[in-house]
């Protein structure tokens, strides 16, 4: 982890040895330091400081292309702040467009600039406050209130993430006064101005008249192998989690190729809680270590390990999280089952842990706006070959016609009517998922509209467009996963890499059009070509997706007593007593089915909901340190 901490009069901060020792915190090493007047730079024992004509640096990550930046400008490559100092000398803001990789940096030029910026897709966060005449920046919150940034929770942003108005793409944190770095961003700071540049803009999806397959499936392997062959080398001791997806398989197989010779790499793939009653929903895989294991049992240099089945509760080391990130990370409830991954890891002797994370979104896209484009265009051939090969999905060919391809063309408004009339339970999905009362989400609803932005569930469809569905990707990527990833970091001490997150993969994924992911009655087409004799046929060709958190009701029911016991403290607290439905949300729990029928009405009001609400109480009980949260 980086800081910095800039003063415009020249003087020291007061409270630079707070600041330290809050960087770090979750470390036994001091974290390094290097000052100048008005100006001390921090960098925690895993990351970077550098320098180079008079520019200053702190670098949080990595830099993909570092030998080919350092070939160019005549510098060594090992340490990457020195890297990036070099490269902002040479070509100023062109700098972050030349360079590969994943990153939060911070720059202070002798003139008394400061320069915070984030790498695009996927890097560390990176927070800032600019006022009366100074700037503290980290990508750890608690780093800013060290030195002296008022901690003053914006819980209208917290009622904005329990209505799923994500507000990714705008710079407000969760502090009032604090504001983070966008991804693919630069921000120029000095005493007086602040210059925001969002310089990245991703790419255009080229027309599907000239697709050349054979060429994209064998230069998708190509860079998918530069990414792992990247990664290996980055990683000292790392491990890879495996699922029985597209994703996983495809990366673990390309880093088998890449691993040098006589070495093994242990690959770890989570489970249902023990107590599960191993029950599926149609369509979908709850437990998917039998083909991860059939997989690895064909790789023997794979050392394949199943992590503990003992999840526990959604809302496990909540408070420890929240301490390490001060982020109301409210998809915490969504990601238990990774504390086990982590502690496999751990107890492997593993620094780092390999994921596929952004493999849905790029690689293994499974091209559900081809549903409205392919209508549009009158392919009626390749629509109706995805409709009648849907997964999961046994509604009759004329209705997912109209729910799938006609429904989404049509104004909002006729949108919701039809939905209230066929399904008159999930009139309003976000009343359904959310726990925020009425009168919260009347409320949030008013903001959102005078800002233009909207919940996830407000008006739900698949993407219109490949067009709509990339600029939807690039807009949620920035999310507060990347506080949860450093979060975890620090309580297991094991860093995370996306190998999918390779830019240059990323892109090129980005720039196909619809009919490489979606084709012929084929989802997920691109990463099933790629696929071919890299991975059993058996996972190549699976149509089921992962169900994670299908073990819902073994974990929560343990909890019915507690989850009560929490919202009823809640409700005599100002604002969660206001903001969540305390009412509806005790009575989800005392009405408990005695066990999971899969439907949206019963399940996901359970599911969403009430773990939402209990975290909300428990980053609470953070901030205003009561224990009855």
């Amino acid at each position: 982890m980086i800081a910095a901490l800039r003063r415009w009069s020249g003087e020291p901060s007061p409270h630079l040895d707070d600041a330290s020792k809050a960087l770090g915190r979750y470390t036994r090493s001091a974290a390094s330091l290097r000052e100048k007047p008005g100006l001390a730079l921090l960098a925690g024992q895993r990351d970077f400081l550098g320098s180079s004509d008079g520019i200053e640096a702190a670098f949080s990550g990595w830099i993909d292309n570092a030998d080919e930046i350092a070939e160019l400008l005549h510098v060594e490559a090992a340490n990457p702040a020195n890297l990036y100092a070099a490269a902002l000398a040479a070509w100023g803001d062109d700098a972050d467009r030349r360079i590969v990789g994943n990153y939060a940096a911070i720059a202070a030029w002798g003139d008394g600039r400061l320069r915070v910026a984030r790498s695009p897709w996927s890097a560390p966060p990176l927070y800032y406050r600019h006022a009366d005449g100074e700037c503290i920046a980290s990508p750890m919150m608690r780093v800013l209130f060290a030195a002296g940034t008022p901690r003053e929770l914006d819980y209208e942003r917290m009622v904005d993430e329990l209505a799923f108005d994500w507000r990714c793409l705008e710079e407000t944190a969760w502090h009032k006064g604090v504001l983070r770095v966008p991804l693919g961003a630069t921000v120029t700071l000095s005493a007086e101005r602040k210059i925001l540049d969002r310089w990245y803009k991703p790419p255009v999806s080229a027309s599907g008249l000239a697709y050349d397959e054979g060429g994209a499936v064998e230069r998708a392997r190509e860079l998918l192998d530069e990414a792992a062959s990247k990664a290996l080398a980055w990683a000292a001791k790392p491990a890879v989690t495996l699922s029985a997806g597209l994703d996983s398989p495809l990366v673990t197989a390309s880093l088998l190729e890449s691993l040098p010779e006589g070495r093994t790499l242990p690959a770890i793939t989570f489970v249902p809680d023990r107590r599960w009653d191993g029950r599926d929903e149609p369509g979908t895989l709850g437990d998917e270590s039998a083909l991860a294991g059939e997989f690895a049992a064909q790789q023997p240099r794979l050392d394949w390990h199943r992590a503990s089945d003992d999840v526990g509760p959604f809302d496990r080391r909540a408070r420890e999280i929240f301490a390490a990130s001060e982020v109301f990370a409210q998809g915490l409830g969504n990601v238990g089952m990774m504390h086990c991954v982590y502690e496999k890891a751990r107890e492997l002797g593993c620094d780092t842990l390999l994921t596929a994370d952004m493999g849905n979104a790029t690689l293994s896209d499974a091209g559900r706006y081809g549903y409205c484009e392919y209508a549009r265009k009158g392919r009626w051939g390749e629509l109706v070959g995805l409709l009648c090969n849907r997964p999961g999905d046994t509604r009759p060919l004329w209705r997912k016609l109209l729910a799938l391809s006609v429904l989404p063309h049509l104004p909002a408004a006729l949108r919701k009517l039809a939905r209230r009339l066929v399904h008159p339970a999930r009139r309003d999905m976000t009343a359904l998922l959310s726990p925020l009362s009425p009168e919260a989400r009347a409320s949030q609803a008013a903001r959102a509209k005078s800002r233009g932005t909207s919940g996830e569930w407000e008006d739900f469809t698949h993407d219109r467009s490949r067009a709509d569905a990339v600029a939807r990707e690039f807009a949620n990527a920035d999310s507060s996963a990347f506080d949860v990833d450093l979060a975890f970091e620090q309580l297991y001490g094991i860093r995370k890499r996306d190998v999918m997150a390779y830019r240059p993969l990323v892109e090129f994924c980005f720039s196909l059009p619809l009919e490489a992911f979606a084709r012929d009655g084929m989802e997920r087409r691109l990463a099933r070509l790629v696929g071919k004799g890299r991975i059993p046929e058996a996972i190549r060709t699976n149509r089921l997706h992962g169900q994670h958190n299908v073990d819902w009701h073994a974990r929560m029911t343990p909890v019915r007593a507690e989850m009560i016991a929490t919202l009823e403290a809640a409700r005599d607290h100002p604002f969660l007593g206001e903001a969540l439905d305390i009412d509806r949300l005790v009575g989800l729990i005392e009405d408990w089915p005695p066990a999971t029928d899969f439907s949206w009405e019963q399940e996901w009001s359970r599911l969403a909901a009430l773990p939402r609400a209990i975290l909300a109480a428990r980053y609470v009980g953070h901030v205003e340190n009561r224990n009855d949260f």
